[in-house]
This record gives structure tokens, C-alpha cells and sequence, in this order.
């Protein structure tokens, strides 16, 4: 970009920096989410029970040692 090309481009299109506190329709929570993004969250959820499940079942049934 010789030729005073880049500062053509630059006028043409400049750099914006504003700052996140200016919009004022910034949210940090999601209030509505897609049926897939419920369904990847429900399979999430049912395969943390699943595993807490089994883990509890493990814990169970192994072997206590004897009181001597």
C-alpha cells in the first residue's frame, strides 16, 4: 500500500473504539435460549445426575473393612 493508499483507507474508515459502558442494551445473562442450546443444557444435566448417580452407586457398594 504505497501511494498514500493505507492513509485513503484510514479516512475512508476509521477506527472506532467505544467503550462496552456506552450501549446500554449490553446483557451479561441470556434471556431466551434456542430449543438446541435447551436440549445440549438438558443432556448436560441428565449426564451430571447419570454420573453422580454411579458415583454414589460405587461408593455404596464397595466393600467396607471390618471392624476388628
Amino acid at each position: 500500500m504505497d501511494n498514500g493508499a493505507y492513509e485513503k483507507y484510514r479516512q475512508e474508515n476509521p477506527v472506532v473504539n467505544t467503550p462496552l459502558s456506552t450501549y446500554e442494551d449490553v446483557q451479561i445473562f441470556v434471556d431466551h435460549l434456542t430449543p438446541v442450546e435447551q436440549t445440549v443444557c438438558a443432556v448436560a444435566l441428565v449426564l451430571a445426575v447419570y454420573a453422580i448417580i454411579k458415583m454414589i452407586g460405587k461408593l455404596r457398594s464397595k466393600p467396607q473393612p471390618e471392624d476388628k
